[in-house]
């Protein structure tokens, strides 16, 4: 992995930036009250997640897996726009740990079973440094980056969430615009795998228009070990009003993934159709999702949270290996809304191929989740898909209930 004169300009900032934030802050980390009264006056956070997670897959054997998830933090108060943060993060098997076997480095059980993506282990989940003037702000260190949950998110489902080290910045400076860029030199998957690499990721919002948001998108992948990707793309998306508690929403986009760096067989043309009606407390939406793929390379997502978008039941990632080689057609219908407090969402997908006229596979999705107040959630979820040419047969239910504070 060569680094680029724009990698090392970034590095040699980044390193610019820290020292100066070091020789703003020194002078006062000896006798300064305000700093000491950021450092003492910040605010702890507890957030726990127990969850179940069973599943019957055809060609293995049933998995049950009871996990829990604690997170334990520290943000620092604010001293003239810095701050920071620490959290750490844990994840524990409350049964047999021999129930249900888990990928990864941390991974293990009884590999007869059918998969679960929780390893459970512990580690430091983040770590940065912030600053913030007025609409800018930067973070620099181990830290959560959520800029395109499609492209470049945290895998938030996961007990293990996707953590990122490097730098990200993100302003409003600029009317009507928000402007997002994050440095990337690893990242922590949610299976617990460290993957260093030197890549770059920028999106632009615009908000200027009457009819929706205009956004445009650059991701610049560059593995130490792994296959590098260049992605460039741009959306259109919005909601108009057709009558009172009727409203029309839309998403256009496209974008087209090339080799970068080392890679040379990765890559094709993504597209994202959607229509819905927002009907007072009730969403329709029908769309299609396409990740082209010509039999030898398809368009790809390793950072992405593709649970959010290609079916709960995540066929199409991890250890079933992401987007087939012939590409992926995702033809879908979604209802959500809300009744008797609770959240209620349901969804069905038609999966195919890009290339060759192959029917992968179908499936439905729900879920009923309430939350009680801002401290204590739960929801139980559920995902069905049947396969016809592609992968097995495959159950998913998982019931679960979350702390935060």
């Amino acid at each position: 992995m060569k680094k680029s004169v724009l990698t090392q300009t970034i590095h040699s900032l980044l390193g610019a930036s820290t020292l100066g934030a070091g020789l703003l802050l020194a002078p006062n980390m000896a006798s300064a009250e305000s700093f000491t009264e950021a450092l003492t006056g910040g605010k702890p956070t507890v957030d726990i997640r127990v969850r179940y997670e069973g599943v019957s897959q055809e060609t293995k054997d049933d998995a049950s897996a009871f996990t829990v998830r604690s997170r334990i933090g520290y943000l620092t108060g604010d001293y003239k726009g810095f701050n920071g943060f620490i959290e750490m993060s844990d994840t524990s098997a409350l049964g047999d740990r021999k129930d249900y076997f888990a990928p990864g480095p941390y991974g293990g059980g009884d590999s007869t079973k059918a998969t679960v993506l929780d390893p459970t282990f512990t580690n430091l989940n983040q770590a940065w440094i912030g600053y913030k003037n007025g609409s800018t702000s930067l973070k620099v260190g181990r830290q959560r980056i959520i800029m395109d949950t499609r492209f470049l998110g945290n895998v938030g489902w996961r007990q293990n969430e996707q953590i990122y080290s490097g730098a990200s910045l993100n302003t409003k400076a600029i009317p009507s615009t928000e402007l997002s860029y994050a440095y990337i030199n690893n990242v922590n998957n949610p299976v617990g795998a460290d993957i260093e690499m030197d890549s770059h990721a920028a999106k632009l919002d615009f908000s200027g228009i009457p009819f929706g948001k205009l956004t445009a998108y650059g991701y610049f992948l560059d593995y130490e070990t792994g296959t590098d990707s260049q992605t460039l793309g741009a959306r259109l998306a919005g909601k108009t009003k057709l009558k009172e508690n009727m409203n029309l929403i839309y998403h256009l986009e496209y974008a087209s993934q090339d080799d970068y760096a080392d890679s040379d067989n990765i890559g094709g043309d993504y597209t994202r159709g959607e229509i819905g009606l927002g009907l007072g407390k009730v969403t329709v939406l029908a769309g299609q999702e396409k990740l082209g793929g010509d039999g030898t390379s398809s368009f790809q997502t390793p950072l992405g949270t593709v649970h959010l978008y290609n079916g709960w039941a995540d066929m199409f990632i991890g250890p079933v290996g992401g987007t087939p080689v012939n590409g992926l057609v995702d033809n879908y219908l979604k209802v959500s809304g809300k009744a008797l407090g609770m959240k209620l969402a349901a969804a069905y997908h038609d999966f195919s191929s890009d290339k060759g006229s192959i029917n992968y596979g179908t499936e439905y999705n729900l879920l009923a989740a309430k939350k009680f107040n801002k401290t204590y959630t739960a929801g139980i979820k559920y995902a069905s898909y049947t396969a016809d040419e592609y992968a097995q047969d495959t159950d998913k239910l998982w019931i679960w209930g979350e702390a935060k504070f």
